[in-house]
């Protein structure tokens, strides 16, 4: 049997790589491990223990066996060698793991992926020590057969390739944990990534199902992120509304609707495009972003109850996908009656005009019988400067800019409202627009045009002598001139019978 002295000179440098400290510095790595390691996880450091206090045992037996066992003497060193070693290893892993490589606040400061590389690492480096104090040479291992070389590296194709696919992952970071992807056509693969590792990502969908995806087929795919560059996500909804509802009308509608649902941002605001004319009705589709993609079908369901409930007060009921047949008995007094009810409309419009206060009723009766009504959108150009014309308009319903070209842009010279009128000199005379005229809400006019216009003239040439006049006192009023005074009443009447000599020159009379 070995002495005491013997045994002390064991530990004291003939055993470990690491001379006759590896097991005080198996011992220093435990006791920082207990300064590292949360409370909740001290469970982790039982297997470093174990294996050092395996390896004190080992030690023990190999110092006191006789030395007649020599094949004894070294199985024991090379265990006590190798459970030492892995005690080290498995400590400094743990060290790295909670001093660096686990979350800090709620941002994980090492992906998972690269702390596995670094455990591998670490073992493989442990077992290449121990192999070596076995006498094996490693270099050995990887080229002493190039048909064992081939045949590893064939079956560990798909593996290596998820290695480096999640390596690239990890550099180029085109997701990261929580962020919602989806890698492929399918919306059922729309999900938030819980976890990448060395082989497979993780990702749970809205229906807490986990889809395991390998590494390789993502780095394949062209992944879609909801979650950059910002969490905003922009969702629709699309409505059916009657042909008889205005556009603008369900525009407002739709979009005052949307803005009070709970999860829809206000910036960018929502807004609603017109998408098609179909069978049943006008087809619409309201845009809204969303931050919470996770409730992006709550908030969807949301949105469709608002759209539903808007269009209900309105009365504009969402048309069924049915086919009707309507049969309207027309007679000829009912369609006689109903046309002159219009003419009579169209009349008393006419009537509040200056322009057409000359005219005696029958003329003016047949002017509204040809007089014309048109609907315009909102921010619709009715009339641009510079064009020519042969219209008027009188404003029926709503409400209209009168613009000007300036040097310094579009200048805002007038508000048209009901029963104001424009484009009476280009009716007369076809001369050129001499202002743009664009609509701020939807604007119903009535529209009077050379052709409704020439019978009258012609068949009362006077006609054109008042309406001369009228011209020459609006264009006036329109300049600010006083009607009053000595000059401007001669540049009024100046300016008549210029206006009488191109009426009659328009219309040939």
């Amino acid at each position: 049997m070995r002495g005491a002295e013997d045994v002390y000179a064991f530990f004291q440098g003939s055993v470990t790589a690491f001379g006759g400290f590896g097991i005080a510095f198996a011992v220093a790595l435990l006791l920082m491990l207990r300064l590292v390691v949360p409370h909740a996880c001290r469970r982790v450091v039982r297997a470093p223990v174990l294996m050092l206090a395996f390896s004190i045992g080992f030690a023990l037996l190999n110092g006191v066996l006789p030395d007649a066992y020599e094949n004894v003497h070294a199985t024991l060193r090379l265990a006590h060698e190798a459970t030492l070693l892995f005690s080290i290893a498995r400590s400094v892993y743990l060290l790295l793991l909670y001093g660096f490589f686990e979350r800090r606040g709620r941002k994980r400061i090492v992906a998972g992926i690269f702390r596995d590389i670094v455990q591998v690492a670490i073992y493989l480096v442990a077992a290449g020590i121990v192999l070596k104090e076995a006498g094996v040479e490693t270099g050995n291992l990887f080229t002493t057969s190039a048909l064992l070389t081939a045949v590893v590296g064939l079956s560990l194709q798909d593996t290596l390739g998820n290695l480096f696919a999640g390596l690239a992952i990890q550099a180029q970071k085109p997701f990261e944990i929580a962020d919602w992807i989806q890698f492929d056509d399918d919306e059922d693969h729309i999900g938030e990534v819980v976890e990448i590792n060395w082989r497979a990502t993780r990702i749970l969908t809205i229906d807490r199902i986990e889809v395991t995806v390998p590494n390789n087929t993502l780095a394949k795919a062209a992944i879609r992120n909801y979650s950059r560059p910002l969490p905003l996500v922009r969702r629709n909804a699309t409505v059916i509304a009657p042909y008889d509802a205005p556009p603008a009308r369900v525009h407002r509608l739709m979009r005052e609707a949307v803005v009070e649902v709970e999860g829809v941002t206000d910036t960018p605001p929502p807004d609603v495009q017109t998408i098609q004319f179909g069978e049943r009705g006008v087809e619409y589709r309201v845009r809204y972003f969303v931050e919470a993609f996770d409730q992006r079908e709550v908030i969807d369901s949301r949105v469709r109850d608002r759209l539903w409930y808007a269009l209900r007060r309105a009365h504009l009921p969402i048309p069924a996908p049915q086919r009707s047949v309507t049969l309207i008995e027309h007679t000829a007094a009912s369609a006689q009656a109903k046309q002159h009810a219009q003419i009579v409309e169209v009349e008393m419009a006419l009537e509040r005009i200056p322009l057409f206060k000359p005219l005696p009723h029958d003329l003016l009766h047949e002017v509204a019988m040809h007089a014309e009504r048109r609907l315009y959108a909102p921010g619709e150009v009715v009339i641009q400067q510079g064009d020519y014309g042969e219209e008027l308009f009188i404003v029926e319903r709503g409400e209209l800019d009168v613009l000007i070209d300036a040097h310094d842009g579009m200048q805002h010279i007038a508000t048209l409202k009901t029963d104001d009128f424009f484009g009476e000199s280009s009716l007369m005379t076809g001369e050129q627009r001499g202002a743009t005229v664009r609509t701020n809400v939807e604007s119903c006019l009535l529209v009077v045009s050379k052709e409704s216009l020439q019978p009258v003239m012609e068949a009362s040439p006077e006609l054109a002598r008042e309406i001369s006049d009228v011209l020459a006192v609006r264009e006036a009023e329109l300049q600010g001139r006083n009607r009053d005074s000595r000059s401007p009443a001669r540049a009024v009447e100046a300016r008549s019978g210029e206006l009488l000599n191109r009426i009659r020159q328009f219309f040939s009379i």
